[in-house]
């Protein structure tokens, strides 16, 4: 077993450590909350996304402390199960620090989709925004492949996008809009993070002027009409 898991952190050491990370707080959230179903109080004083204390209050760190609490054991194991697949594919493709980067930034414009078109009055938490994110990176990987590997990951991914659309029929502390944000954000960053080559100036450019013009929409929404 150690074996395994010492392979695992040698082929993507921020994969293992972002699932460690999340199970570890999540356990942090049964203990503080007393139930396997983490009440709302407990997720809003850990960081839940809820939007009246980000654009009220200023509390800015819910962007992306959201992204790394979860509201049910299920939740947590799917989510993770997810990720630890679809990330170490990731993650050896685009190397540590820009699969950590482009991950990061997946979570933060999933939040920031949920604070412009999300329900203003709900709690929400879950690494799905990043996680769908990554979903949207290997769909534009899928749509630049010219040897097919990316491509066949691309059409095999179904099975992996419902799983993670299962909790979100299970609990009304899973804003659907970040899942959207984050597989959007993760489609225009992918060129971002891609070597030349594999991603020409031009798309590159695209990507960035799409993603900063996405950006300011959810910011305009977010800030300018709530």
């Amino acid at each position: 077993m150690m074996r395994n898991f010492k392979i695992t952190w040698q082929q993507a050491p921020v994969t293992t450590s972002l699932i460690g990370c999340m199970v570890v707080i999540f356990i942090g959230e049964v203990v503080v909350s007393g139930q396997m179903g983490v009440s709302t109080q407990t997720l809003y004083h850990l960081g839940a996304m809820f939007t009246p204390a980000v654009v009220m209050m200023h509390q800015w760190w819910r962007l992306i402390t959201a992204g790394f609490l979860h509201v049910t054991f299920m939740h947590l194991i799917l989510n993770m199960i997810t990720l630890y697949y679809v990330g170490r594919l990731l993650e050896q493709y685009l190397g540590s620090l820009k699969y950590f980067i482009g991950y990061i930034t997946a979570i933060i414009i999933g939040s920031l989709n949920s604070l412009a078109f999300g329900s203003i009055t709900a709690i929400s938490a879950g690494a799905s925004g990043g996680i769908f994110g990554l979903f949207g990176m290997i769909f534009l990987l899928g749509l630049l492949d010219k040897q097919g590997f990316w491509l066949t990951q691309a059409k095999t991914l179904g099975i992996f996008v419902i799983l993670s659309l299962i909790p979100i029929f299970g609990g009304t502390n899973i804003a659907i809009s970040a899942h959207i944000g984050g597989l959007a954000s993760g489609f225009l960053i992918a060129p971002l993070l891609l070597r030349k080559g594999q991603a020409t100036g031009k798309q590159k450019i695209v990507a960035a002027l799409g993603l900063i013009i996405y950006i300011g929409i959810l910011l305009t929404v977010g800030f300018g009409y709530r």
